[in-house]
């Protein structure tokens, strides 16, 4: 069985500022995963027989195509 296709967009932003001498900066970043929070379906039930054969039971049964998640950073760099 083929199952529903998959639609993720990751995006990342980050900026370099320096501070006093150029050796010294801090950068900040975002990241941003699944960034549309677009609901990613799991493959259709495939046990033959079953009560629920070929019906998508979950979004996120598995956990591997999990929802929007961001994440912030900060580093100074010397």
């Amino acid at each position: 069985m083929t199952g529903p296709g998959l639609n993720n967009l990751d995006f990342s932003l980050s900026k370099s500022i320096p501070l006093r001498a150029e050796k010294y900066r801090l950068q900040l970043r975002g990241e941003f995963f699944n960034l549309f929070n677009h609901p990613n379906f799991d493959i259709p039930n495939h046990v033959f027989g079953g009560p629920t054969f070929g019906e998508v039971l979950s979004a996120n049964a598995y956990g591997n195509k999990p929802p929007r998640q961001i994440q912030l950073g900060m580093k100074y760099v010397f």
